[in-house]
């Protein structure tokens, strides 16, 4: 109660209640009035995150050192979003939505840095490969040859093939349950035998940057479709109350159990606090 006035908040409206008396104390009617509920919340902060930055950082390492160092810094800002998550004063769902997008691209860069450092060890390589001197070819005597392999036994010859065989089995299982670790062995195996040419590294790379191109864009393209959604939530929602601010406002009059118009003037004011001021005359 407030000066006579019953007030009652439902959603978005408040509704102000007072009964009226005659001069002799009897009940002759009741006046009422609603009004928009004004919201007096807390205003949350903005996250401290910026999503083109930390796409922008994994997408310009060009080591692998310094995608470490990338991996390192974005650890570091999920670990800040999520203080900032349990201080309540930063909006929450904009923090959920910078910790999914944080935890997408440290994984690509850990991804590239990965790739980084096979592509080092095939440039190292071949840098080695281009810097080793000719041996000279060594003659083959082909009559010794052909003697040592009449003396090679028939079982000995079965057991090694039989080896091979198992050796090749074992591959194709490991390859089977898992193939990109397979091609990754691939890569990395071919990176360090030293077989891999110019023109092959050439083609690993922009295959590693579309891959890694494509995971940091997925996670860009989800950031933005939250903060899209978000707004048209927003939107919608100021939309609705705005429409239902025109309605819910109004004053009304009972005298006698009939409801009749109210004439507003300047004789008699509300004594409520209603952001406003209304006279009645009876």
């Amino acid at each position: 109660m407030n000066g006579g006035w019953e007030i009652n908040v439902s959603g978005n409206t408040t509704h102000y209640r007072k009964k009226l008396y005659d001069a002799y104390g009897n009940h002759v009617g009741t006046i009422g009035i609603c009004k928009p509920t004004k919201q007096t919340g807390k205003k949350k902060k903005a996250a401290l995150y910026s999503f083109k930055q930390v796409s922008s950082q994994v997408l310009a390492a060009k080591t692998s050192g310094k995608a470490a160092q990338v991996s390192t810094s974005i650890r570091m800002k999920i670990g800040l979003l999520r203080k900032q998550l349990k201080n309540g004063d930063y909006d929450e769902e904009e923090i959920l939505r910078a910790i999914l997008h944080a935890e997408m691209v440290q994984r690509a860069c850990d991804k590239k840095k990965k790739n980084l450092k096979t592509e080092e060890r095939a440039e190292r390589g071949i840098e080695s490969e281009e810097e080793m001197p000719l041996e000279p070819e060594e003659t083959i005597d082909e009559e010794a040859s052909e003697e040592e392999i009449k003396e090679l036994e028939q079982e000995e010859f079965e057991a090694l093939m039989e080896k091979l065989e198992m050796a090749a089995e074992d591959m194709m299982e490991m390859a089977e349950e898992t193939a990109e670790l397979d091609e990754d062995l691939d890569e990395m195996a071919e990176a360090l035998s030293g077989s891999m040419t110019p023109e092959d590294l050439e083609q690993l790379k922009v295959k590693h940057r579309s891959d890694e191109a494509r995971d940091i864009l997925k996670a860009d393209l989800k950031y933005l479709k939250a903060l899209f959604d978000r707004l048209q939530s927003e939107k919608e929602n100021a939309r609705k109350a705005s429409f239902a601010g025109g309605f819910d406002s109004g004053v009304s009059l009972s005298l006698g159990g009939l409801d009749m118009p109210v004439t507003t003037t300047s004789s008699q004011s509300m004594p409520v606090e209603t952001g406003g001021s209304f006279d009645a005359t009876v």
